[in-house]
């Protein structure tokens, strides 16, 4: 017995398109960031620092520039010196409760410079860093969020490839 019946099912509509979100530019000398309208910039005690906060994600960012003239024989060790004061910034805040998820220095891929990133946790918040160290500065970025490393990691993600320019050398 032959048979001759087929299903024809129709796919639910397509889920409703999310409106681009209206990011707003925020332009210095040394980089351009591009923050959505809920990212509130907050002011610092120190000049070489900015920092934008945000309700909706949780988190928090950091950007700061701090200008040197720094021989190529020496970058090793100054990205060495910003790591660990990282580091002890989170030993403090939390004594014998820091996790490093990841630390690194390399060569940065554009040249010119090293690469530095360091990434804990300590209870309750979630720290992703990355900065540079050239010959004429030392670039920071870092951002803070909630216990969640995984949505930390997703937000640092979008930031770093959609909404951050930095100026390197």
């Amino acid at each position: 017995m032959k048979f001759s019946y087929s299903f024809t099912i129709t796919a639910p509509p397509a889920p409703p398109k999310k409106s681009p979100e209206k990011l707003i530019e925020y332009s210095y000398s040394e980089f351009l960031l591009d923050l959505p309208e809920h990212w509130e910039q907050m002011g610092t005690s120190e000049d070489a620092s900015l920092t934008w906060q945000s309700d909706v994600d949780g988190a928090a960012i950091t950007v700061s520039c701090d200008f040197y003239e720094v021989p190529n024989e020496k970058f090793s060790k100054l990205a060495e010196v910003c790591l660990h004061a990282r580091h002890e910034a989170m030993a403090v805040q939390a004594p014998g409760q820091v996790t490093v998820l990841s630390r690194s220095v390399k060569p940065y891929s554009g040249g010119g410079g090293l690469e530095m990133s360091y990434s804990a946790q300590i209870p309750g918040s979630t720290y992703l860093y990355l900065g540079y160290v050239t010959s004429r500065k030392v670039f920071n970025f870092a951002l803070t969020y909630g216990p969640d490393r995984f949505a930390a990691a997703n937000l640092y993600n979008l930031i770093m490839k959609e909404r951050l320019r930095v100026k390197i050398p």
